[in-house]
């Protein structure tokens, strides 16, 4: 069971993050005054080491009954950023989107379709003309690509504002420093870079929505993109390892189980060997040596398999969240943790068994139960 689970338990943590940023350097409003528009984006393509910048807006909405982000981008330097490429090329239009293939192929579209978009942040209905499928390897595979117009018409942004700047450079240094000296209120985060607070407090976690149901007055703060990512990615996490912790349990009760049936057949070789004068430590030893290859094989196998198992069902049995598909990659440190924690269970589980072994006294454990025989009737006994 945890062969079988742990990789799709290792990428929910993870979603709502490649969401908005991937792998490449994101800005996001900060708590302070807006900062997040066309400004400051054609600044930041002056910069030196930049060397793409792709302003973008998100939307949560619903086609054809099905949860859809919308993604407002130019459609080029979007498909840079996610190494995807065009599976039926992209017309241009009034009123068109840009679906992903793994969208299409869970709403049934096509290209030349027409689809009604609802919004979700604000109450707005727009009419789009499906003018070309594109493919990535990353969660946008399964969004829908729109212009900026209609982005701010569904999300409400005003008319220069954008929720979120992602960008490639070779100097990150430098783009923190230009941000400092810009005056802008960002958070600023990326591969290998620490999230950074630029003249903004820290994105807190005060559980947005429940705090306005639960008072009836508030609104959610200028950097809630940032807050509700941190949000939603505690609340996956909790729920993934809460999971896995669950299926930990069984999966010791299972190895506990099937290593007390045979080690029930091994008792009376414990008591010769105790009686011939061998040692606590080393039969402790003795057990751990012999044990250990087992166990170690079977975790490698079990994980690997359930790998395998994992990556040949996707997509017909995939789990979707925030209306995407959860992809599954090998994670080298989370298959060494499930091995280890594997191989850990099963040696604390035979060192349990063999300290129960070794409290009983040698001629016990020698000594072979006798077998119980079968009651006689009456008349077998007055026969005899």
């Amino acid at each position: 069971m945890l062969g079988a689970t742990w990789p799709i338990l290792a990428a929910l943590p993870g979603v709502p993050a490649r969401i908005l940023g991937g792998d490449a350097y994101l800005v996001t409003q900060g708590s302070g005054a807006y900062s997040i528009n066309e400004s400051l984006t054609e600044n930041l393509t002056r910069q030196p080491g930049v060397q793409i910048v792709s302003p973008e807006i998100l939307s949560l909405g619903t086609v054809r009954g099905e949860p859809v982000v919308v993604r407002a981008a130019e459609p080029g330097t979007f498909l840079s950023f996610e190494g995807g490429e065009w599976v039926q090329p992209a017309t241009a239009g009034n009123q068109t989107a840009y679906a992903g293939e793994g969208l299409v192929r869970r709403l049934g579209l096509a290209a030349g379709d027409d689809a009604t978009m609802v919004g979700s942040s604000v109450p707005r209905i727009a009419f789009v003309h499906i003018a070309g499928i594109y493919r990535t390897a990353t969660p946008a595979n399964d969004e829908l690509l729109v212009d900026f117009p209609l982005g701010r018409f569904l999300s409400g942004l005003g008319s220069t504002a954008f929720h979120s700047i992602r960008l490639r450079t070779s100097e990150p240094a430098a783009l923190l420093a230009f941000l400092q000296g810009f005056g802008a209120s960002v958070h600023v985060s990326g591969p290998n870079l620490p999230r950074a607070d630029i003249a903004s407090d820290p994105p807190t976690d005060e559980r947005i929505s429940n705090l306005i149901l639960r008072s009836g007055i508030g609104g959610a703060p200028r950097d809630y993109l940032s807050t509700a990512v941190a949000e939603a990615t505690s609340s996956v996490s909790v729920v993934a390892y809460g999971i896995a912790g669950l299926l930990g349990v069984l999966v010791a009760f299972g190895i506990h189980a099937a290593q007390a049936r045979a080690f029930a057949d091994r008792a009376p070789a414990v008591g010769v060997l105790r009686a011939i004068g061998a040692g606590n430590r080393w039969m402790r030893r003795r057990l751990l040596w012999e044990s250990f290859p087992l166990a170690l094989g079977a975790a490698v196998l079990g994980a690997g398999l359930g790998f395998l198992a994992e990556s040949w069902l996707q997509p017909k049995a995939s789990l979707v969240l925030f209306g995407h598909e959860v992809l599954v990659s090998f994670d080298l440190s989370t298959f060494a943790f499930v091995v280890l924690a594997v191989v850990a269970i099963s040696m604390l589980s035979g060192l349990g068994l063999l300290r129960g072994a070794m409290a009983m006294r040698p001629m016990e454990s020698i000594r072979e139960t006798p077998a119980v025989e079968s009651p006689q009737s009456l008349e077998a006994i007055l026969r005899g």
